[in-house]
C-alpha cells in the first residue's frame, strides 16, 4: 500500500525516514491562513487534516500522512513568515521566552473514509537575542518554511536555552506518536459484542472466535468495532472504534471530561447497572479467591443515597496544558497507552462540590500571575503540585490545603484574603510544603493559613473533626447507611475492639451498644484525634492505643470480648493479625472492606478456622468509580 507524506518540507521527509522507508513525497499546497481557529491545538490539526484530505482527494486508495506545525506564544499562533520583516518581528517576539511548540498530524485513506489525528506539544525556551544575533541568522533564509521563523536543528545552542518535549516534535514531525498512529491506522478492526466489565479496571470483555479482548470505556450490551491495539499471549486489548449499536445500559455521561479524566469509570452507565456489576465482581472475588462453593447471599446492596456531588474530599493536581497554568484530575490510566500523567483541566467536578467551581479561577488567577509553574511527576520539576479540598457535607463548610515544592516565596495571605472574601465557605486553609518524589501528598511539614486547624462533620447524631492529614470515609450519606447497618447488626455487651480504628467513628457510633470500647491504630495523630472526638461528643467509654494491630492482639490474647471489628486499609490484614484474631477466639467478627479480592483472600482463611459468613453487606460508596465498598458480619462456629 503506497504512503505519501502531503508536504514539502524536507526535514519532515527527512524525518519520516526514520520510521518508513517507502514513501512518496506530493505538496498539498494547502493555505494555512484560510484556518480561522483560535485554540493552537485544533488549528495546527485542522491544517494537518487539511493537508491529507487535499493529496487524498488525488489518491484515494493511498495512506496520506499531513502534519502541521506551529509556535503559540501568548494567546497568538505564529505560522511561517512572509518576508524578512516577518521572520525579525517574530524572532524579536520570541526573545527571552518559553513558547509552545505544536504538532498536529493526521493519517487519512479516502476510499476506506478513514481519518485518525494525534498532536505533541513541546517547550522552547529561547535566550535573549540580540538584534545582530537576528540578523545574522536571517541572512542564511532558513526561517522562510519554518513556524516561528527558526529552524531548531540549526539554531539549537545559539537561541535555544532549554526544550521541554520531544526535539522531534519542535523541529516538525513528532515520529514516535506518528509511528504509534500508523500501527494503529494499519491494525486490524473487528465487530464484536461487550459482554462483560472487568473490575477493579473497568474494562469492557469481549471475544473474537475463543480470544479474550479487554475493551476500555465498553458498556456491557455494546455492539462495536474494535481496533487491537496489543496483543499478548491469551488476550489483547482494543479500542473502540466505533460503538455500531449502543447498550440499553449507555448513558450519555454528565461530565464534559468523562472520556479523559481519571475521577470517573462508570458515569457512561446506567447507575442501577454499575451497582450489579460491582455485586457479580463480588461474588466472583468470594467464588474464585475465598473458594466458597455453596450460595453467596448478599443480604443487601445499597446504593448511594447521592450519586453526583458526594465526595467529602479530592485531591487536584496543577498541570500545564497550551502554556497554561490549569487544576484538575491525572489523564485516566489505559492499559495499552504509557501513562503520561497528563492533568486533564476541570472547571467542576461533579462526584466533588460545586464549590470547585468558584474557588478553581481564584487560585488559577492567582498563580498564573506569579507565572509559577506546575509541578511535573515525570521530570520531577515545577513548584505547584496539588490543590486538596475537604467539604463537611452536613455544614457545608471547606478546608482549602495548597501543596507546593518547599522553598519557595508565595504571600499566600493574599490568596487568603481573595478567596475569603469571595467563599464565606471556607473555615480553614493550609499550606503544604512535599518534596516527595511519588505524586503523594505528605502531610509533615503543614502550616495553618487561616481559620480553624480543622472543619466538622456530622454523621447520625455524632461530630468529627476533618484535620487535613486524616482519612475519613469519602462518602459521607453512604457512610451514615454503613454505619447504621453496624448497629442494626450487633447485638449489645460488655466489650467491643476496632482494628486500625482511625480516628474512631466505629467505636464512637457502637459506644451505645457496650460498657466498653476500646480502639486501636497505629497513627498517633489518629489516635490524638479519636480521643477528641469522644470529648466533644461526651463519650466516656472508649479508650484509644496507639499500636499495630498484631502486637495489640498478641499482648492480649486472653483478653474476652464480645465483638471483633476491623476496617484494615485496601492491602487487608496481614497473616500475624489472622493468626493473632483466630487464637483470641473471639466469636462476633465485623469486617469492612474497601477491596473485594484482599478481602475473600483473608475470608479464605478465617472460613477454615470455623467462623462462617453470618451476613453480607455491599454499600456503593463511590458511584461512577469501580470502587467498593462491603461489610461482613461473621460468627465462631462453637462446635
Amino acid at each position: 500500500m503506497k504512503i505519501i507524506l502531503a508536504s514539502k518540507s524536507e526535514r519532515r521527509k527527512e524525518l519520516l525516514k526514520k520510521i518508513i522507508k517507502n514513501f512518496e513525497v506530493i505538496e498539498s499546497n494547502f493555505d494555512e491562513t484560510s484556518i480561522k481557529e483560535r485554540d493552537p491545538v485544533k488549528y495546527a490539526l485542522k491544517c494537518a487534516i487539511e493537508k491529507a484530505k487535499i493529496v487524498g482527494e488525488k489518491y484515494p486508495d493511498s495512506i496520506i500522512i499531513g502534519a502541521d506545525t506551529i509556535v503559540y506564544l501568548n494567546g497568538e499562533i505564529i505560522g511561517k513568515p512572509k518576508n524578512y520583516q516577518e521572520g525579525k518581528d517574530i524572532l524579536k517576539k520570541l526573545s527571552g521566552t518559553e513558547h509552545t511548540v505544536i504538532t498536529g498530524i493526521a493519517i487519512y485513506k479516502k476510499d476506506e473514509n478513514k481519518l485518525m489525528t494525534d498532536y505533541d506539544i513541546s517547550y522552547v525556551r529561547f535566550k535573549k537575542l540580540a538584534d545582530n544575533e537576528i540578523e545574522e541568522y536571517l541572512k542564511t533564509e532558513d526561517f522562510f518554511d519554518k513556524a516561528g521563523a527558526y529552524g531548531v536543528q540549526n539554531i539549537k545552542d545559539k537561541f535555544v536555552e532549554e526544550i521541554k518535549g520531544d526535539f522531534y516534535n519542535v523541529v516538525g514531525l513528532p515520529i514516535e506518536k506518528l509511528k504509534n498512529l500508523l500501527d494503529k491506522f494499519l491494525t486490524q478492526v473487528i465487530t464484536t459484542e461487550i459482554y462483560d466489565i472487568a473490575l477493579p479496571n473497568n474494562w469492557g470483555v469481549a471475544r473474537y472466535g475463543d480470544f479474550v479482548i479487554f475493551v476500555p470505556k465498553g458498556v456491557v450490551g455494546d455492539k462495536v468495532k474494535v481496533r487491537i491495539s496489543t496483543y499478548k499471549k491469551n488476550f489483547s486489548f482494543g479500542e473502540i472504534v466505533e460503538v455500531e449499536k449502543p447498550s440499553e445500559f449507555r448513558i450519555k455521561p454528565e461530565c464534559q471530561h468523562f472520556s479523559d479524566c481519571g475521577g470517573c469509570a462508570l458515569q457512561n452507565m446506567l447507575y442501577e447497572k454499575q451497582i450489579e456489576i460491582k455485586k457479580n465482581y463480588l461474588i466472583q472475588c468470594l467464588r474464585k479467591i475465598a473458594e466458597i462453593k455453596n450460595e453467596i447471599n448478599i443480604d443487601q446492596v445499597i446504593p448511594s443515597p447521592q450519586i453526583y456531588f458526594y465526595r467529602n474530599k479530592m485531591e487536584f493536581a496543577f498541570g500545564n496544558e497550551n502554556g497554561k497554568l490549569v487544576l484538575g484530575l491525572r489523564e485516566r490510566a489505559l492499559p495499552d497507552k504509557k501513562y503520561s500523567k497528563r492533568v486533564i483541566p476541570l472547571k467542576k467536578c461533579l462526584i466533588f462540590s460545586e464549590i470547585v467551581e468558584r474557588i478553581f479561577p481564584v487560585v488559577i488567577d492567582f498563580f498564573s500571575s506569579l507565572n509559577l509553574p506546575a509541578y511535573d511527576p515525570i521530570k520531577k520539576s515545577g513548584i505547584l503540585r496539588h490543590l486538596v479540598l475537604k467539604e463537611s457535607k452536613s455544614k457545608k463548610d471547606v478546608m482549602v490545603i495548597f501543596v507546593t515544592k518547599s522553598g519557595v516565596s508565595i504571600d499566600f495571605y493574599k490568596l487568603v484574603d481573595i478567596l475569603t472574601k469571595e467563599i464565606k465557605e471556607i473555615k480553614s486553609i493550609y499550606w503544604v510544603e512535599n518534596d516527595q518524589i511519588s505524586d503523594v501528598v505528605n502531610y509533615e511539614k503543614k502550616y495553618l493559613l487561616y481559620g480553624t486547624p480543622y472543619i466538622e462533620e456530622k454523621i447520625y447524631d455524632l461530630i468529627f473533626r476533618i484535620y487535613p492529614d486524616i482519612f475519613f470515609q469519602p462518602n459521607t450519606y453512604a457512610t451514615e447507611i454503613l454505619y447504621k447497618k453496624i448497629l442494626e447488626n450487633i447485638e449489645n455487651g460488655d466489650k467491643a475492639i476496632g482494628l486500625y480504628c482511625g480516628t474512631g467513628p466505629i467505636e464512637l457510633f457502637i459506644s451505645r451498644k457496650f460498657k466498653e470500647v476500646i480502639g486501636v491504630d497505629w497513627d498517633e495523630s489518629n489516635i490524638k484525634i479519636a480521643k477528641e472526638n469522644c470529648v466533644i461528643n461526651k463519650i466516656e467509654n472508649c479508650t484509644f492505643y496507639c499500636e499495630k494491630a498484631e502486637k495489640f492482639l498478641s499482648r492480649n490474647i486472653n483478653m474476652v470480648f464480645d465483638y471483633l471489628i476491623v476496617d484494615p486499609p485496601r492491602g487487608g490484614l496481614s497473616g500475624k493479625c489472622i493468626r493473632n484474631i483466630l487464637k483470641t477466639r473471639v466469636t462476633n467478627f465485623v469486617y469492612i472492606s474497601c477491596n473485594p479480592s484482599t478481602f475473600a483472600r483473608d475470608l479464605k482463611e478465617i472460613m477454615l478456622n470455623g467462623y462462617f459468613l453470618k451476613n453480607l453487606y455491599l454499600i456503593d460508596c463511590f458511584p461512577h468509580t469501580t470502587h467498593i465498598e462491603l461489610m461482613a458480619f461473621l460468627k465462631k462456629n462453637h462446635i
